[in-house]
């Protein structure tokens, strides 16, 4: 068949544009069968009904160390506060021991050391919610020390950017912290020289404890007009604990805020303890709890016949006087001529080399961090990726502190020491020295009561580290892992918890007629700005428990800080004030 050219191109273009409109049916087809493969694979989905897993709330317990200090001198307190409030609770209990300010950092200032602090509650809130589904509703602050004055700012700083407008604030504690600053009194050649030289020895943080900085920082946080007194104002319980002796860093005045100081001749004083505390076991020693009824406890008349306050338990350096002065005798030599200059030389250095980084570094912002927490966690928002790994890397840090000290670690456990060991000197050549007669309690019935905390002194550093990264644990299978090792900690809660219920109204009373201590020979001559911080904070409503442990070192022991075993009456004391919690959180369920 002829085609002729001309008629040629025509038919191949009629050609092309017939295929061209099968492709385009064929691809119209394929797209109707993809929509219907999506649809049908949507419904597959919705039929299963997948869900995201369910945020579990959890109360967060910040424990904050103090001077020189490092998380390791809160694993008493916090293994206390897991044993102790997991059966009470609704929450989750999970614990958080801020590491960024640890040693030598502690001479930055108040301020700075709560920043790092804030920074690093923010970081782990993100990592509980990202990681073990967890979302932080409540909180509660506890303080060692100048743990005690940084958690106080921690608190204001929180209570002006609207953190507690979604998590509920319930327990303030604070543990032997200066809250009145620190100041020596007697009329002797040592405390001129410490009053005018311990304000330069701790960096900025120093001065502020001196009350000797230009902004009066303390003074300024016990203004009730303050975001750091209204911020204390909106938790639910505020407590503290206070050491009556034997605490050569912080005096019992400025850590029960008063202006008195009624403890300093021990041996004519006849220490009453409330009644029916009930004993604990930690190892092979029976030890009671040290709660002081300041009500009942009074001045003997005669404090040659009078036998000292018994205690049980104490050391044999304690109870022997001739051992006990050949030690302190030999420490002498050792710490006079060589020991407290190296010391004090060293503190000095750290000090100016403080100064000079907290003027050099920027403050953090920590304002900017809690806007982008609030959305990611608290409103269905996305959590930063740099976050999270920003906030597992300071888990693993805390966890590695947990297990090895650094030089920087040894050398301020070395400085602090040191500055104990010149105060205890001058305590027992000036001050007045302790009767120590080893005696146990009076007897009790042994407690038939079948529901106990018993735990165990971790040896190994990492099972002791029960940090915050263990959080996806359930409480029950930590508190079973405790059963099946040794049991070394034997505590009746249940009594514990009858025996401070029936004491604790007591424990708030602010009448001070009703303390026999407080007389006025009794009375400090307070600093003018002294006198204000106490006035202000004693409007708020606190707990107060006074202390005595016949210890060389009661600062230590209040928060049992070298282990339970190392501080049996320490650690009994601190199950105690755990059922004071425990009864808080069964009553507000």
């Amino acid at each position: 068949m002829y085609i002729s050219q001309a008629t040629l191109p025509y038919r191949l273009v009629r050609y092309a544009v017939i295929a061209i409109r099968k492709l385009i049916l064929d691809t119209r087809i394929i797209l109707i069968i993809l929509k219907i493969h999506q649809k049908m694979a949507l419904a597959a989905l919705a039929a299963l009904e997948v869900t995201p897993i369910a945020d579990e709330d959890a109360h967060l317990f910040v424990l904050v160390h103090g001077l020189w200090g490092s998380p390791k001198h809160m694993l008493v307190v916090e293994r206390a506060l897991k044993n102790s409030l997991a059966e009470v609770s609704n929450e989750r209990i999970i614990t958080l021991k801020p590491s960024s300010f640890r040693f030598w950092k502690t001479y930055d200032g108040i301020e700075r050391c709560a920043e790092r602090v804030i920074a690093d509650l923010l970081y782990e809130i993100e990592i509980l919610k990202e990681k073990d589904h967890l979302k932080v509703s409540k909180i509660s602050i506890i303080g060692y020390s100048l743990g005690g004055l940084i958690s106080r700012f921690v608190v204001g700083k929180l209570f002006s950017m609207g953190f507690f407008d979604e998590v509920s604030p319930v327990f303030f504690c604070t543990f032997a912290t200066p809250h009145v600053g620190v100041h020596f009194f007697r009329p002797n050649l040592f405390d001129y020289v410490a009053n005018r030289l311990g304000k330069l020895l701790f960096g900025y943080t120093g001065l502020q404890l001196f009350v000797a900085d230009n902004d009066s920082l303390l003074v300024r946080m016990a203004d009730p007009e303050s975001a750091f007194f209204q911020g204390l104002e909106l938790f639910e319980s505020r407590l503290l604990l206070a050491n009556v002796k034997n605490d050569r860093s912080v005096a019992f005045y400025t850590s029960y805020i008063t202006e008195f100081s009624p403890f300093d001749q021990i041996d004519s004083v006849n220490i009453r303890y409330l009644k029916d505390l009930p004993p604990s076991r930690i190892g092979v020693t029976k030890v009671w709890p040290k709660f002081i009824d300041m009500e009942k406890s009074h001045r003997v008349e005669n404090p040659q016949e009078f036998q000292g306050n018994r205690q049980e338990a104490t050391s044999i350096i304690r109870s022997n006087k001739i051992l006990r002065g050949t030690i302190l005798l030999s420490a002498a030599v050792i710490l006079v001529p060589f020991y407290i200059p190296l010391i004090i030389c060293l503190s000095l250095y750290v000090s100016g080399y403080s100064a000079l980084k907290v003027k050099l570094l920027r403050s953090m912002r920590i304002e900017e961090h809690w806007k982008e927490v609030r959305l990611s966690v608290y409103h269905e928002g996305v959590i930063d990726s740099e976050h999270a790994e920003q906030g597992e890397s300071r888990r693993k840090q805390r966890h590695n502190l947990a297990k090895h000290e650094t030089f920087k670690g040894d050398t301020s456990n070395f400085t602090e020491s040191a500055m104990e060991g010149m105060l205890f000197a001058e305590d027992e050549f000036v001050g007045g020295q302790s009767k120590i007669i080893e005696e146990n309690e009076p007897s009790d019935e042994e407690d038939k009561d079948s529901n106990k905390v018993v735990c165990m002194e971790a040896h190994d550093e990492e099972q002791a580290e029960l940090s915050e990264s263990d959080s996806n644990q359930t409480n029950k299978s930590l508190f079973a892992s405790f059963l099946r090792k040794k049991h070394i900690i034997d505590i009746l809660t249940d009594k514990n918890d009858r025996v401070v219920r029936e004491h604790v109204e007591s424990l708030r009373n602010n009448d001070l007629s009703k303390i026999p201590l407080f007389s006025e020979d009794s009375k400090l001559d307070l600093l003018e700005e002294q006198k204000i911080i106490v006035k202000n904070l004693n409007k708020l409503d606190w707990i107060k428990i006074a202390v005595y442990h016949d210890l060389f070192n009661a600062h230590d022991g209040i928060v049992a800080r070298r282990g339970e075993k190392s501080n049996p009456k320490g650690t009994c004391t601190i199950y105690l004030w755990a059922s004071i919690l425990r009864n808080h959180i069964r009553d507000h369920i």
